[in-house]
């Protein structure tokens, strides 16, 4: 079996391996450590114990009337406890003064210290382990240096013990650990594997296939049910790509048509100056259309890279709103529509122009489109507490409320049955949305059928401006 060594699995197995050594070091340093430490303490109470047995025998020496020796009292204290610890007793000046039995193997050497409290120590001597305890003590009303000490070797033994045998154990925890975080790992990631692999076998032609979901309630029930919500939001996606090109090749199927059969026609024959200029005045009005439609399909194209290809300026919303106003001031006209403005003087923003005069032009265009003839279209821009909000408001035949949710999808269409569908691609008021979003503002839509929609965009106030009194204008 060929190893990725770059793969989740081995990582995951040498995390878990790196996790086992550390564990197994960290808790054999510190049984180590506990276990030296603890047998240290419970030899120096045991020390600690002699002496203060050694004080209360010598001192509680009953009084016979006759004075016994010092040493004769703690060779009497010898006979009656074990000889673990060796009792060597020094006057002041170093001179000895008594020695337990076993005194001469072990010649301890008093501290480089005054030891007026207990000194502990640890030394070698003759390839052994000393546990030694110093002290000043008052025997009989008189001061001497005591010196407690006992071999500790079989303390190290057992920690030596311990020692090795961890050293022979860690080897084969370290191989079972390899083993066991291999198999670990394999299958814990073998529902991930499965994921992938169903995932991989979903091509474009069958996008209404789903993944199995576990009811494990955990990650993995997340990353099927997350995988399924992205395989449904590429169907729909698909399925809306798969229509607007069907209605792109129809609408271009049906310019081309209609411009090769007007220049057929006309060159057919010899015709008039007149009947010609008419045939070529058909064909630029379908090359206008198509320029319009391919120049809408280039606009979605950008909007991936809208962030980056803003060209930030100051803007003059007021004369932005009045100019894009006026351009659509003919096409109303001929509908027998009004269009009237409101807008506050010297309205500033940053933005990009042409991306904002965009913006302004589809909310329009929607507007001149989906209101009826002498309908009546309303251009406000005003400032409402820290924002300016820009309205298109129409008496047009409005929007279902099941559909405003989605009026901003691309490819979008409230209504195919509508007789202004026709002249719509789906992709205005999406491409309206990004502008709006690309500059950081918010647009919103309030619409009732029969009665028409409002759009509002508001834009945060980026430039401190001076405001003239509302100035209203009527375009006729």
């Amino acid at each position: 079996m060929t190893i990725n060594r770059q793969s989740l699995r081995v990582r995951v197995c040498i995390l878990y391996i790196l996790f086992t050594v550390a564990t197994m070091i960290g808790l054999g340093g510190f049984s180590y450590w506990y276990l030296d430490r603890a047998l240290a303490s419970s030899r120096q109470r045991t020390m600690e114990a002699r002496e203060d047995r050694l004080l209360q025998f010598v001192n509680s020496w009953p009084d016979s009337g006759a004075p016994v020796p010092l040493a004769k009292k703690l060779q009497q204290l010898t006979l009656a406890i074990a000889t673990t610890d060796i009792i060597q007793l020094y006057r002041l000046d170093g001179k000895p003064v008594f020695a337990s039995p076993g005194s001469d193997e072990l010649k301890v050497p008093w501290p480089d210290q005054d030891c007026l409290e207990r000194c502990y120590g640890l030394v070698r001597q003759g390839g052994h382990r000393i546990r030694t305890l110093n002290h000043v003590i008052t025997l009989d009303g008189q001061r001497y240096r005591l010196s407690l000490s006992g071999k500790i070797d079989e303390h190290f033994d057992v920690l030596n013990a311990i020692r090795n045998s961890y050293f022979l154990v860690c080897p084969l925890m370290l191989l079972l650990s390899v083993g066991g975080g291999f198999v670990l790992s394999g299958r814990a990631l073998e529902p991930i594997n499965r994921i992938s692999v169903e995932a991989q076998s979903i091509g474009i032609q069958d996008l209404k296939r789903r993944i199995p979901v576990p009811n494990t309630g955990d990650e993995l029930q997340t990353l099927a049910e997350t995988w399924n919500q992205l395989l449904a939001r590429l169907e729909i996606a698909v399925e809306r790509l798969a229509q607007f090109a069907s209605d792109l090749s129809h609408d271009l199927s049906t310019t081309i048509t209609i411009m090769m059969t007007t220049a057929g026609l006309a060159l057919s024959r010899d015709r008039s100056p007149e009947e010609y200029r008419a045939a070529l005045k058909n064909i630029n009005i379908e090359c206008e259309a198509t320029a319009q439609l391919l120049d809408t399909m280039l606009a979605m194209a950008r909007t991936d890279l809208v962030h980056q290809k803003i060209e930030w300026k100051p803007i003059n919303l007021t004369e932005l709103v009045i100019e894009v106003s006026r351009q659509f001031q003919p096409r109303a006209v001929l509908k027998g529509q009004t269009i009237a403005i409101e807008v506050q003087d010297e309205v500033w923003t940053n933005g990009d122009l042409s991306l904002l005069r965009r913006m302004v032009s589809i909310l329009l265009d929607n507007a001149i489109k989906y209101t009826p003839d002498t309908g009546s279209i309303t251009v406000s821009l005003a400032r409402r507490d820290d924002d300016y909000e820009l309205r298109v408001s129409d008496t047009g035949i409005g929007i279902p409320e099941h559909a405003i949710p989605r009026i901003f999808d691309r490819f979008y269409r409230v209504d195919e049955s509508r007789p202004e569908s026709g002249e719509s691609n789906g992709l205005g008021l999406a491409i309206a949305k990004w502008v709006v979003e690309a500059h950081r503002s918010r647009i919103d839509v309030v619409s009732k059928p029969g009665q028409g929609s409002t759009f509002t965009v508001s834009i945060p106030q980026v430039l401190q401006t001076k405001l003239s009194e509302t100035a209203y204008a009527q375009l006729s």
